[in-house]
């Protein structure tokens, strides 16, 4: 077997390793190893610290997660902010304070790997800034340095005064002509944060505040305020004390920026410290970490070379780890102290937090090798180096959690981390490569982006392995969320260990709702009250095609037949099969133009916002996903062997389908609409939902159904720059920013934005038209073409450095536009898998492959150790040979290890798994 190196795994240095970075962290395939044993290529291995490494910066999520401590992006030596508790946010764990010859030293710049972040230190002078409140999701720190953002703010929304303060310390005396100031305005949709009404500003110089006169000014373009002084004043430290506008509206703060007389540039400069991330602070008067707001000394008046790095291990403990030379001639004195808002111990610190009334216990200190404390003093010899680990353990026992800690202290380093964390995706996932680098790249950031957001809580009514459906920095993505749960399912299916797809799956039906709908998430302390649509039954089935259980299908049947049926019973008004939603909220896509075109679409008046004003109609998408509920649940009966619950269940989906065609079929406009539940009249306005009856292979084939696709792939109605649109170009309503007609909309909207959710089921109805439809004006290209934009789209601003999976994008210029990341809401390791490799999941024994990739699309690519119904398939096509290996050529398929097939180029291939043979392919 060929043990040369894959050369497109190679050949990913979009984005090498900065200078600094572990060698542990470099690829595995510039090393002679032997390939995995599930893995056919020695090519294949790989290192997802290599290729995913970027420069580190607020705007960069952090990868290493616990299985319940996960962190936005905390800067700095430590986890002062941003660290999270499944529920509980911005829990202050620790930073530390590091100081030698005299010096302060702070991180002068990062380096990102999924498994830790490698940190260089520097001198600085620093800042710190504190308010009189602040609100519950924000930071007094986040202002302080660019990239000014309106997501990275502090404001004092709920403090229930009408002016509140804001203030800086410089950290030395410092010469200002006047500050810049950048604000946060929400008011056009709806919420409560404005510019403030007046701003008066004093200043501490000679021990004590003096007033600053002068006059509000009004803001110039990109809402920046410019407060000028007059004079070049001196000042220690400036206070801002806003009158907050009207009688409800608060101040949001997003950039502060000081114009400094003592230096070159006019303008504040870019702070050498990298850009911090936003957080969670808890209302309370609050004084921030520090930050660097001038730049480092020369590092010739350094007189130490300090390096650091930090991750979060897989069972629940934050490590910062230091190195610090004496790099001078002298001895010199060195100082490292570990701060934490928790309460003080012993040796360290020690708390204890409630996640929905189950406690957690949490230890942290620090270590040098010899003693274990909160804080070390040395004279460091010329030429010496040191070493401190400082940690914070979290578990559900005080026993548990001093273990932890101990352990950690002891014997942690980063190269077991970095081992530890490549070793969950050797374990877990296939490799791959192909011949586009950024569709290769953006496989291992979605495997990433599923790890990432993994959690196995084991706290009351959370018991199996479940998913977040984002952690960045809102509180409320980081729940279990029922409305993309059945995209995790689909995608996490495709992992070795089959607990993460069926675990999840349990989630859900543990807590379902007496009328059998599941809740719009799930919690440790139990159900929450509201909903979304969702078509997570129809998963369980998915789940089983790829993984087997038939006795795990027999513990849950009862809770998905009583979904399937809960569906229909509480929302089939008139025991109609065609489901009623009565809110664009619950369904998950709000502000849908169909909620609203029965009164020209207007939103006043509350018709947006209130659900007695709204138009209940039966939707498309609810009625579809309830359709694969039923088909899926009668499947899984027959596999039990329960025929008469199974042909129940089949009626269900048949009388689903039939009142489908017959009444949101629309023959001239070639679409399925949805329909005014009151008389049954379609909504005029064509939404992308009408796509999603294929998703289930609900229409009959050959009936003329395939002509929604001449819609679909129309640019005059759906098919955008960056498709698809997630409603048609010819509605009124449609707009790629805001609402057109009239007052309405929010931050999320469905009128025409292009949304990760539904080009995610489009790809696979896609899929499901090309196998098992008639010729229609869907091709594989079109397939593949939106395949690529969506991957595409997935880079900030397309810049290859930086994977980028957000909740929702403009269509015509691919920018993102809200600002979560690593937001785990969609499939595309599916599609990929099952529909472009073809790897046809199947209910029996046979292996399928039947690639859906257009002629000439990568000139190569390889899927090696996938696994699937307990063996290990592998697909590699290579068209001038020498990419996959060395000699290797054409198109072979694998099965545990052993060619079975082999040809010039892609095929369809169906082999009998259990008789070992080939069968006919057509």
């Amino acid at each position: 077997m060929n043990k040369r190196p894959l050369l497109t795994l190679a050949a990913l240095a979009l984005n090498a390793l900065p200078p600094g970075v572990h060698a542990q962290t470099q690829p595995a395939q510039n090393r002679s190893l032997p390939p995995l044993p599930h893995r056919v290529f020695a090519g294949s291995r790989f290192s997802m610290d290599a290729i995913l490494a970027r420069p580190y910066d607020g705007d960069v999520p952090f990868g290493a997660t616990g299985e319940r401590v996960w962190a936005t992006s905390p800067q700095g030596w430590g986890f002062r902010d941003g660290v999270h508790l499944l529920y509980i946010t911005n829990l202050n764990a620790f930073d530390l304070t590091v100081m030698g010859g005299g010096q302060r030293y702070v991180v002068s710049r990062a380096y990102y790997a999924p498994s830790h972040v490698h940190m260089v230190g520097g001198p600085g002078v620093l800042a710190t800034a504190s308010a009189s409140f602040t609100y519950a999701t924000d930071s007094p720190d986040n202002p302080l340095t660019p990239p000014f953002k309106p997501e990275k703010r502090w404001t004092c929304w709920s403090s229930g005064r009408r002016e509140d303060w804001y203030a800086v310390d410089f950290g030395k005396p410092r010469a200002l002509t006047g500050l810049d100031l950048y604000f946060y305005s929400d008011v056009e949709q709806g919420g409560g944060c404005a510019a403030p009404e007046k701003v008066s500003v004093a200043l501490y110089r000679d021990g004590g505040w003096q007033d600053l006169p002068g006059k509000w000014p009004a803001p110039t373009a990109g809402g920046r305020y410019a407060l000028a002084f007059g004079r070049v004043e001196r000042a220690e430290r400036v206070r801002l004390t806003f009158r907050n506008r009207g009688e409800k509206l608060y101040t949001g703060l997003y950039g502060f920026a000081p114009r400094y007389a003592d230096l070159a540039r006019p303008s504040h400069p870019r702070p050498s410290i990298d850009p911090q991330s936003s957080s969670h602070a808890a209302p309370r008067s609050t004084r921030s970490s520090l930050r660097l707001t001038g730049k480092p000394a020369s590092s010739s008046s350094s007189a130490f070379r300090i390096e650091g790095d930090k991750w979060i291990a897989a069972d629940d403990v934050l490590v910062s780890r230091l190195t610090v030379t004496n790099t001078t001639q002298t001895v010199q004195p060195f100082f490292v102290r570990m701060d934490s808002e928790l309460s003080g111990a012993q040796d360290g610190f020690a708390d204890q937090r409630a996640v929905q009334g189950h406690p957690l216990f949490l230890r942290a200190a620090g270590w040098d090798g010899k003693t274990r404390a909160a804080r070390f003093l040395a004279d460091l010899p010329p030429g010496e180096k040191r070493t401190f680990t400082f940690a914070c353990a979290v578990a559900d026992t005080e026993k548990e959690v001093d273990r932890r800690l101990t352990a950690t202290l002891i014997t942690t380093n980063v190269a077991a981390q970095i081992g530890a964390y490549q070793g969950w995706f050797d374990a877990n996932v296939a490799a791959f490569a192909c011949s586009d680098p950024r569709t290769t790249k953006m496989y291992y950031h979605r495997w990433y982006n599923v790890k990432k957001n993994s959690m196995n809580p084991r706290l009351g009514h959370l018991q199996h392995r479940t998913f977040a459906e984002g952690r960045w920095t809102s509180d409320w993505y980081v729940n279990a969320i029922s409305y993309g749960a059945a995209h995790q399912i689909r995608e996490s299916r495709w992992l070795r260990d089959p607990s993460y797809a069926w675990g999840h799956l349990q989630t859900w039906t543990d807590n379902i709702r007496p009328d059998g709908i599941y809740p719009s998430s799930a919690t440790v302390a139990g159900n929450t009250s509201g909903q979304y649509t969702d078509w997570i039954t129809s998963t369980a089935w998915d789940a089983h095609l790829t993984h087997p259980d038939r006795a795990l299908l027999g513990r849950v049947v009862n809770a998905l037949d009583r979904n399937a049926e809960g569906w229909r019973n509480v929302y089939g008004l008139d025991g109609s099969p065609l489901l009623v939603v009565d809110s664009h909220w619950w369904t998950g896509m709000e502000w849908q133009p169909s909620f609203f075109a029965f009164a020209d679409y207007r939103t006043g008046g509350g018709a947006g916002t209130d659900p007695t004003k709204m138009t209940p109609l039966r939707r498309v998408d609810l009625t579809a996903y309830n359709f694969g509920n039923a088909q899926a649940v009668a499947k899984i009966y027959r596999e039990l062997g329960q025929t008469q619950n199974a042909e129940r269940m089949q009626r269900l989906a048949d009388d689903t389908r039939a009142a489908v065609l017959a009444q949101m079929w629309d023959d001239k406009s070639h679409w399925f609409y949805s329909l005014r539940a009151s008389d049954g009249v379609k909504a005029p306005t064509k939404e992308i939902i009408g796509l999603y009856p294929f998703y289930f292979d609900l229409p009959t084939p050959g009936k003329g159904y395939e002509d929604v696709w001449r819609v679909a792939l129309d640019p005059a109605q759906f098919w955008t720059t960056w498709p698809l649109a997630s409603t048609a170009k010819d509605c009124p309503a449609y707009a790629q920013n805001g609402w057109p007609i009239g007052p309405g909309g929010s931050i999320c909207m469905w009128n025409g934005p292009s949304w990760p959710h539904a080009n995610s089921i489009v790809l696979t109805a896609m899929a499901n038209t090309l196998r098992h439809y008639g010729p229609s004006a869907l091709t594989k290209e079109k397939l593949f073409a939106l395949f690529n934009s969506f991957t595409r789209v997935q880079y900030r601003a397309q810049d290859a450095r930086y994977p980028w999976t957000g909740e929702f994008y403009n269509g015509d210029t691919g920018e993102w536009k809200t600002t979560q990341r690593d937001y785990n809401h969609s499939t595309w390791v599916d599609p990929l898998i099952s529909d472009l490799i073809g790897l046809v999941p199947r209910p029996d024994d046979t292996l399928e492959i039947d690639s859906l990739l257009p002629a000439n699309a990568w000139a190569y690519y390889v899927l090696d150790g996938q696994a699937y119904r307990g063996h290990d398939v592998t697909v590699a096509y290579d068209k001038a040979g020498g990419h996959v290996a060395p000699n290797f050529k054409g198109y072979a398929v694998y099965l545990d290890g052993r060619e079975i097939y082999h040809g010039d180029r892609p095929a369809r291939v169906l082999y009998d798994m259990k008789a070992g043979k080939s069968l006919p392919s057509r």
